[in-house]
């Protein structure tokens, strides 16, 4: 849909308007297509790269860089002027929504931590969101991810430690 929507706007992307508002366009309108429920995304390698590989897909579209120049991601990055950052912008909100989340006594808390009763299925078990949010703020049990999203000041210190790496 992202990809449709860029196509749909693409004079104004692809127009002799200023870089910077070329730029802030993408972000708002095509990032926001594209990322539309984030927060509750459970991000594989494929998952990252896949998104990885869109973000570099609007910058060279954006800069009219056919895919047969041969320019590398960086020479791009470079003359865009801006680094990557699509991973960061998910990373931020899946963080705010599960200190949110984990803050507040709702129905949905019991969602995300509740356990569906039944069988499980054949398999190797799928990458959680629970296993997803413990090894991004790199601790053992649920437990603990708990006990630092109660403290908002030391959830939101964590948060930015995780952007500035």
């Amino acid at each position: 849909m992202a990809k449709q929507a860029f196509y749909s706007k693409k004079y104004l992307f692809r127009s002799n308007i200023n870089k910077k508002i070329r730029k802030n366009f993408i972000r708002t309108y095509i990032w926001s297509i594209a990322l539309y429920g984030c927060e509750t995304w459970t991000l594989t390698k494929q998952d990252m790269s896949r998104l990885e590989a869109f973000e570099m897909w609007c910058w060279r579209r954006m800069e009219r860089i056919s895919w047969t120049e041969r320019v590398t991601n960086e020479e791009v990055l470079n003359r865009v002027g801006t680094k990557r950052q699509l991973l960061q912008n998910i990373e931020n909100r899946i963080g705010r929504m599960i200190g949110h989340l984990i803050r507040h006594d709702d129905f949905i808390k019991n969602i995300v931590e509740g356990k569906v009763e039944g069988k499980r299925g054949r398999g190797r078990p799928r990458y959680s969101y629970i296993k997803q949010i413990k090894e991004k703020v790199k601790v053992v049990t649920y437990k603990e991810v708990q006990e630092l999203a109660l403290d908002r000041c030391k959830w939101k210190e964590l948060q930015r430690q995780e952007l500035g790496s």
